[in-house]
């Protein structure tokens, strides 16, 4: 019987609910991609027909997991009714993302040493630092920026926006201390209202 590139794709995102699940709740160590097979009805070649391997099947659950995060944020950020907002909006809503048990376990714990902490952070600068620049550019546009809105400063943002996530996920700060020191430098970078 031959199978669709639909029935193929069916396949390939059951395995990675699946997978993500797993991964989330046992952790990368605990997971074998055999028992994933098994509860998904394929055989063990058919996880390894959509993914090279279990580092390659882990990598595709985190870059999915890392655009949830994404849609998240924007879906935030979208919503409020100015730029200022929808930075602090955007932000809580990264923080919070990143507090989930799933996204801790995942992106946290696993994530850089299964697949190299360059690649962790390559995954996730591709998903937050360009939102970081678009907010500081539209603030500078708007001339609430007081300083430049340079790559080095989204960089800096960006860092302590992931830090900050980290934190309250690792239960460090609570969700309050960390957006608020985040809304903090946002703060300290504006111009003050007239």
């Amino acid at each position: 019987m031959r199978r669709t590139a639909t029935d193929a794709e069916i396949t390939r995102q059951e395995l990675l609910a699946d997978a993500r699940a797993a991964f989330a709740s046992q952790g990368y160590a605990g997971t074998q991609p055999a028992d994933i097979a098994e509860r998904c009805g394929v055989t063990r070649g058919a996880v390894y027909h959509h993914f090279a391997s279990k580092a390659g099947l882990f990598e595709a659950v985190l870059v999915q997991l890392s655009a949830e995060l994404d849609a998240t944020v924007t879906t935030a950020a979208i919503a409020a009714p100015d730029t200022r907002s929808a930075i602090a909006d955007g932000a809580k809503a990264c923080i919070e993302f990143m507090g989930r048990d799933e996204y801790r376990q995942i992106a946290v714990e696993d994530g850089p040493a299964v697949v190299g902490l360059q690649r962790w952070y390559e995954i996730d600068r591709s998903i937050g630092l360009a939102s970081i620049e678009l907010a500081l550019n539209q603030l500078e546009t708007e001339a609430q920026l007081a300083v430049p809105a340079t790559t080095g400063l989204a960089r800096g943002l960006f860092g302590a926006l992931t830090e900050l996530g980290l934190a309250y996920s690792r239960s460090e700060l609570t969700l309050n201390q960390a957006t608020n020191t985040f809304n903090q430098l946002i703060n300290q970078l504006c111009v003050k209202p007239a």
